[in-house]
């Protein structure tokens, strides 16, 4: 129980106590960033449209169906997220990789959270992983079913 204590420790003082940042992807000239933010604003209304539709239409009576709209509602969140990270980061003081982060403002955090979107990306692959496998699990079970009534 302690061991998990102090990874627990470790992980949170890695968190609030960022030395450097090499994994960031960074975009090359300001044309290439237009256009990926456009493909941010356009996969992200996608994922929204897609959300209502199953949410208004008689699919969310599923629950692979609603697992399938909240990941899709998940990854519209995570559009947001790094298209406010994207342009959080042009016009930031903050640059990667590699240097110290001396100032710890309000814009500081913001700029920092929106890096996690990684990890908000994962949770929406989950959720739609969840409802592939519900659905594949329900047609199994009908032609299980449809196989032995035969």
């Amino acid at each position: 129980m302690k061991s998990k204590s102090v990874l627990i420790l470790v992980v949170v003082l890695l968190l609030l106590f960022p030395a450097s940042c090499l994994a960031f992807q960074e975009h090359g000239p300001i044309e290439g960033l237009y256009m990926h933010q456009l493909a941010h604003i356009c996969f992200g209304s996608s994922m929204f449209w897609l959300f209502f539709m199953i949410f208004k239409g008689a699919f969310w009576q599923r629950i692979w169906w609603r697992s399938i709209a909240v990941g899709a509602l998940v990854l519209a969140f995570w559009n947001v997220m790094t298209f406010v990270g994207h342009m959080f980061r042009n016009y930031s003081i903050y640059k990667c990789p590699g240097e110290q982060f001396v100032a710890h403002s309000a814009g500081f955090w913001l700029w920092y959270l929106t890096k996690f979107d990684t990890v908000i990306c994962c949770v929406a692959i989950f959720f739609f992983y969840m409802g592939l496998r519900r659905l594949n699990q329900s047609i199994s079970e009908e032609k299980f079913q449809q196989d032995n009534s035969l």
